[in-house]
């Protein structure tokens, strides 16, 4: 059997950035089985093993290709740093070399002790409401645009306007109006008028979204006013306009505390550094190592690809 290279790190999975489990590429040492299509040092990737990779992955063998040379570069890297032996070693031994390699060039300069707590804080703030926040609202609204630096009259005939409106939908549902009479009514006063109607994310009383968006101050404090005893809110003044909004959902509060979602922001803190610092690692490799394709042995795999059923 020819001596084959199983690659361990399929560059995002190995450090938790991919969707799920997939098995790694091939990547054939010596000799070549088929036409070569790239060399990085002494390794050859041939036509086959950019075939196989892209019918594995479900990828274009382009893609194929760009991963057996990043997979490459690793092999040698560890190979020349001492880690790794000869290009016949065994499969096996050949993933603990790169693990190796990147567990020394990569993980360990990105770990608990490397993250700054500040920033741990920052990002557990941005990420409040996704992952521990103490109740959400979420509310539908129509707001009639006013510039910021519109005169009295405009801002008094706007804010009398949506009083008008609120009295009205108030007076047709009783006091409360569901989300569809809501978004009717504001349309019809939309009608050659600059209104805006929209249905927001849920947001804390910070006004903070579960996507890290965050609302003006003014609005978040006028919705978490609202309650499902008086829903609809009286007009209110924001940088953008002026508004009336409808609470449709109050979101209990999550029981996972502060410190169990600091945990999830250092560990994701961490996993996004070792990404970018393997992305970093291997870019350097390519820099540094003599890479050469043959693009028109690639293309033939492309077209060949291209009549596979």
């Amino acid at each position: 059997m020819k001596p084959v290279l199983l690659v361990a790190l399929a560059l995002a999975s190995s450090l938790g950035c991919d969707p799920g489990p997939r098995p790694p590429a091939r990547v054939d040492l010596t000799p070549t089985r088929g036409a070569v299509v790239a060399r990085v040092g002494e390794l050859r990737l041939t036509d086959l093993d950019v075939a196989a990779v892209a019918a594995e992955r479900g990828i274009a063998p382009r893609a194929a290709l760009d991963l057996l040379v990043r997979e490459a570069l690793l092999a040698e890297e560890a190979r020349r740093s001492g880690l790794a032996g000869p290009v016949e070693i065994a499969d096996d031994a050949w993933r603990a070399r790169i693990q190796l390699l990147l567990a020394r060039d990569v993980e360990a300069r990105f770990s608990e002790a490397t993250v700054p707590a500040a920033m741990v804080e920052a990002s557990l703030q941005a990420r409040h409401a996704e992952l521990a926040h103490r109740g959400l609202r979420r509310v539908v609204h129509a707001v009639w645009m006013v510039a910021a630096d519109a005169g009295a009259p405009q801002n008094e005939a706007a804010l009398a306007r949506m009083l008008v409106f609120r009295e009205e939908l108030l007076a047709a549902t009783q006091g409360h109006p569901t989300a569809e009479q809501f978004r009717a009514a504001a349309r019809r006063l939309a009608a050659g008028a600059s209104v805006r109607v929209e249905d927001l994310e849920p947001f804390d009383q910070q006004g903070r979204t579960p996507d890290a968006s965050t609302y003006v101050p003014a609005f978040a404090e006028a919705a978490w006013a609202l309650s499902a005893a008086e829903p609809l809110s009286e007009p209110f003044v924001t940088s953008y306009g002026v508004h009336v909004a409808l609470l449709l959902e109050e979101v209990p509060p999550m029981t996972r505390t502060d410190d169990e979602a600091r945990a999830i922001v250092r560990a994701d803190l961490i996993q996004r550094a070792r990404a970018e610092g393997a992305r970093s690692l291997v870019l350097g490799l390519r820099q540094r190592q003599r890479v050469q394709i043959r693009e028109a042995a690639l293309q033939q795999v492309e077209r060949l690809s291209r009549r596979a059923p």
